[in-house]
């Protein structure tokens, strides 16, 4: 990329990178998105360092689209503006921070995807939207550190109480049934990932894959407004207390988080969870 490097002339304290460069990972880091107002992006932050018993990795601006601000928690990346969002970032899933963004647009390609939006050079590095072949839209960003910064030192886990393990948040993606084995071929290719798969034998209308940060659904009778709806998983050792201490919408631990987003809570003891 020849344009010119986007750089910050001052970066208030608040902004960090744990990991600035991301071409030293072995393979994509999927990230659940939550678009919020930039008002809430420090409670939000200590709601799910509180929730996940996880320090943000990540804070910094998108001075290139309007004034972002984004944070990472765990699995979740929090992208807040002053701004109405647009048709397009609501419509994108998933995050995907690479280690390469020419390889893995490669990836794409073969794998039956379309480039939405071409490569362009952003502050954290460089960036692109894609468009999978089951018509998931990602967002894919490849980090590079500013001239100087240094990786930030990890900050100090907060308290979660210590009574019990915390829960761990990933993308949660549902396909009809017929579809499950090419889907998760796909993400077994795009996310450089093998799937392991979910034995539990009360899950016998679901064929259920964990793939890295993914937990893929196939289900007959699918949904695509409800499965947009429910974008995140939540896998605890205890689901019956997650669900009663976030006061759950349905009998199938379907609990609300900030913002209007939804988590389907699941046994983290069950095997392949």
């Amino acid at each position: 990329m020849t344009a010119p490097h986007p750089t910050a002339t001052a970066l208030p304290d608040r902004w960090f990178r744990t990991h600035p460069d991301s071409s030293v990972h072995d393979r994509p880091r999927l990230l659940a998105r939550s678009l919020i107002d930039a008002a809430d992006l420090d409670d939000r932050i200590a709601f799910y360092e509180r929730l996940l018993a996880v320090p943000a990795d990540l804070r910094m601006p998108i001075p290139d689209f309007g004034g972002l601000e984004l944070a990472a928690v765990g699995n979740l990346l929090l992208i807040a503006s002053v701004r109405p969002f647009t048709p397009i970032q609501r419509r994108t899933a998933y995050s995907l921070i690479v280690p390469s963004l020419t390889a893995q647009l490669e990836t794409v390609r073969s794998a039956g995807g379309t480039v939405l939006e071409p490569p362009e050079d952003i502050l954290p590095g460089a960036r692109a939207r894609v468009r999978y072949r089951d018509d998931s839209v990602a967002e894919l960003v490849e980090h590079r550190p500013q001239p100087g910064e240094m990786p930030a030192p990890p900050r100090t886990a907060p308290p979660d109480g210590g009574a019990r393990p915390a829960p761990r948040l990933l993308v949660r993606r549902q396909v009809p049934r017929a579809d499950f084995h090419d889907a998760v071929a796909l993400y077994e290719r795009v996310l450089e990932t093998a799937a392991r798969p979910h034995a539990d034998p009360s899950a016998r209308d679901l064929d259920v894959a964990v793939i890295g940060n993914l937990l893929l659904l196939g289900k007959d009778g699918h949904d695509p407004a409800a499965d947009a709806a429910t974008a995140v998983a939540l896998l605890a050792p205890d689901p019956r207390r997650i669900a009663e201490a976030s006061a759950p919408t349905s009998s199938n631990a379907l609990i609300p988080l900030p913002d209007g987003v939804l988590a389907e809570v699941w046994d983290s003891t069950a095997p392949g969870l």
